[in-house]
């Protein structure tokens, strides 16, 4: 049952978030005079301003609400009542009760974002309408205020509140990041893959594998009824899976790999193949197909697309690192739904392998990226 102590740490938890979004939230916007001003336009913290510091404001207040839900319904047992609803896989998040619960540290934290928002806020109150988060030369000198104390008091009341918000949500901003995951792709089940799947005995695969080396491989499989999936999609076969294999490379599950694939590996050697998101996402992905360097097409039939991937498409030869990579669906009518399947399987090509490629903790990780990769391709394929 919910506690007097854990409803008054619930609700200070939202009130350190709200006063750490105002702390990062721009108090005026900038004047004109501001934006045009030279300096600031070669400002080494322009980055951390406008857009991004209103993003990073409610990002923190999305977080202190997840935080004070689960300390709302902390309980010892994590894998019990509303907590696991809120929060999937608990026990995986190895939640600290001192954290959950009040006590010194908790307080000290929230002491510490308290008192840093007050000086913060005196300082914007203290500047008025010159408080901007732009460089520039204010109208008037203030001294008086919070100013007659301390030179740099926003910096002050910020580094304040950053330290308590290290302090206590370290742990916590880490279990909401890691529980919003596992929430968001909890449609996502990996299934066996048996070794007598046709991948294992395909041509393409006893070309890469001569030595047939011990693979690491998975399959995991994601259902959407038919009433959601665009229905110019289900108009003429192969379309469907077209729309999925472009939303893996052109979402945002592949975003970051994609670009550090471009900063590296894209030249006009490999202008011929895809780079950019609209490309990606325009492809019918025929055999042959390039994809930023790391993925060749080299199967396609109307319910799936196979990848070659492990390094670039231009070592045509066996390697020491290789795989396959297939991307399917498959219309169940009488089931109401389509199921999206994404099936890897890597190996060692180039000489006699005694186990598999992978450790268990980097397979961990792979499902982990594998199931990012489904929600957003899922998203290209939905009404």
């Amino acid at each position: 049952m919910t506690s007097f102590s854990s409803i008054t740490l619930s609700l200070s938890v939202l009130l350190a978030g709200y006063l750490s979004a105002i702390c990062a939230t721009p108090p005026n916007p900038p004047s004109t005079i501001q934006q045009a001003r030279a300096p600031y336009k070669t400002d080494r913290i322009r980055i951390i301003t406008g857009n991004f510091a209103i993003a990073a404001s409610r990002a923190v207040l999305i977080i202190s609400i997840y935080h004070a839900l689960v300390t709302l319904f902390y309980q010892r047992s994590p894998n019990t009542g509303l907590l696991s609803t809120i929060c999937p896989h608990p026990e995986n998040l190895n939640l600290n009760p001192k954290l959950l619960t009040w006590s010194p540290t908790v307080l000290l934290s929230l002491l510490s974002i308290a008192s840093g928002s007050a000086i913060r806020l005196s300082a914007y109150g203290g500047l008025g309408r010159n408080f901007t988060f732009y460089l520039s030369a204010p109208d008037r000198l203030v001294t008086g205020g919070v100013y007659a104390y301390v030179q740099h008091p926003s910096y002050t009341g910020l580094v304040l509140v950053g330290l308590g918000r290290f302090l206590k949500l370290t742990t916590i901003g880490g279990a909401a990041t890691a529980g919003g995951f596992f929430w968001y792709t909890r449609n996502d089940v990996f299934v066996p893959l048996p070794l007598s799947d046709r991948i294992f005995h395909s041509a393409r695969f006893n070309v890469l594998n001569p030595l047939r080396n011990p693979t690491t491989h998975d399959l995991c499989i994601r259902k959407v009824p038919l009433s959601e999936i665009d229905p110019t999609l289900l108009e003429k076969k192969g379309k469907l899976v077209e729309a999925f294999c472009a939303g893996v490379w052109s979402g945002w599950g592949y975003a970051f790999q994609r670009a550090y694939l471009a900063r590296k590996y894209q030249s006009p050697e490999t202008s011929n193949q895809l780079w950019s998101r609209s490309e990606l996402r325009r492809s019918t992905y025929e055999p042959g197909t390039l994809i930023t360097d790391h993925f060749e097409v080299v199967e396609k039939t109307p319910d799936r697309i196979v990848v070659r991937c492990g390094a670039s498409p231009r070592v045509q030869d066996v390697r020491p690192s290789d795989g396959l990579f297939e991307m399917s669906v498959q219309v169940k009518p009488d089931e109401g739904v389509a199921e999206f399947g994404l099936k890897s399987c890597f190996f060692q090509g180039l000489g006699k392998a005694e186990s598999q490629p992978m450790p268990p903790h980097i397979v961990w990780l792979h499902q982990q990226y594998t199931k990012l990769w489904m929600e957003t391709a899922i998203r290209n394929v939905l009404r």
